[in-house]
């Protein structure tokens, strides 16, 4: 699952907008929304877009962050929550290129998406705390954000 976000992430690189992707090599079809500020903290901006990736059978769904290198520092985030609740999170470990044509962006993580957490979203957005060795970052993706994906078949 993860090699499949992964994977993603290095179809979309380098796209301003969102769009279709497909990699008959690998067989991967799917599609992404375009990418928006989803935290605008003083040292830290956070951006986010929505990924929707089948490989045959298996779909995921993602919101995925990247950090905009401002020259502070790389962040790291270990874990994702939305008020007690402990959201299905992975963190990248290394620089995977760019995103969306910002080569000043680097993914740090994504969140992965159930049916019900897109439900909400496409309704009243997403709230998130991003918690990591720097202290805790509070994000929000706009609800248009999601409109695209559909509940699981």
């Amino acid at each position: 699952m993860v090699r499949l976000l992964l994977l993603c992430l290095a179809l979309t690189a380098c796209v301003p907008a969102g769009g279709e992707l497909a990699a008959p090599a690998t067989g991967l079809t799917g599609s992404y929304s375009r990418q928006v500020v989803i935290s605008d903290h003083p040292h830290h901006v956070l951006y986010g877009h929505v990924v929707d990736v089948t490989d045959g059978d298996v779909r995921v769904r993602a919101l995925i962050v990247s950090h905009r290198r401002d020259g502070v520092h790389r962040l790291r985030f270990y874990e994702a929550w939305s008020g007690a609740r402990a959201l299905p999170y992975r963190r990248m470990n290394r620089r995977l290129g760019c995103t969306h044509g910002h080569c000043r962006n680097d993914a740090v993580g994504m969140i992965l998406l159930g049916d019900g957490m897109i439900a909400r979203a496409t309704q009243q957005g997403f709230c998130a705390s991003l918690v990591g060795p720097t202290g805790r970052i509070e994000i929000h993706a706009p609800p248009n954000l999601f409109t695209g994906l559909s509940q699981a078949p």
